[in-house]
């Protein structure tokens, strides 16, 4: 484990670092928000109610009729480069439907040498285990699932000596 604690500590220090520039790019678009609306408000505060009515049926119908035109372009227009909105086809990638399974079932043997190169293995790590448990335990850390693979293999050589 003591492998581990200075990374997590640099990881740490850099979401420190990252948390404050986002907080301050924040209240920097706060601000411009803020100021923003109060020169709207300033702009429209002497309006009567029929004006603004007005300016917002007026903003509403430019900004509606904009987004329809470039609806209508991008599906109506014959050039492919002019558009704002293309449809494309959606590839499928080559081995979508493809589930591995036949070469599970062919790759499920394990030969003499194997089963021997896997038995050395397993010794080793229990003498890790005995000797140096701290090099053991970050080797089991980094790959929480060998000493199940190593098992699953053992399992599947027993099989086929029965068989």
């Amino acid at each position: 484990m003591w492998l581990f604690k200075k990374q997590k500590k640099k990881a740490e220090a850099g979401n420190g670092v990252s948390d404050k520039v986002a907080g301050k790019i924040a209240k920097a678009g706060i601000a411009v928000q803020n100021k923003f609306a109060k020169g709207m408000d300033k702009l429209f505060a002497g309006m009567n109610t029929k004006r603004l009515k007005l300016y917002l049926i007026i903003f509403c119908i430019c900004c509606g009729g904009y987004s329809i035109y470039l609806f209508t372009d991008a599906i109506v227009s014959p050039d492919a480069k002019s558009k704002a909105l293309q449809i494309d086809k959606a590839s499928i990638p080559k081995h979508f439907e493809d589930t591995g399974d036949d070469i599970m079932a062919t790759d499920n043997s394990v030969d003499e040498e194997t089963f021997h190169q896997i038995q050395q293995f397993k010794k080793y790590l229990d003498s890790l285990k005995q000797s140096k448990s701290y090099l053991y335990d970050s080797i089991i850390t980094a790959r929480p699932f060998l000493m199940d693979t190593v098992l699953m293999l053992e399992q599947i050589y027993y099989s086929q000596k029965q068989k």
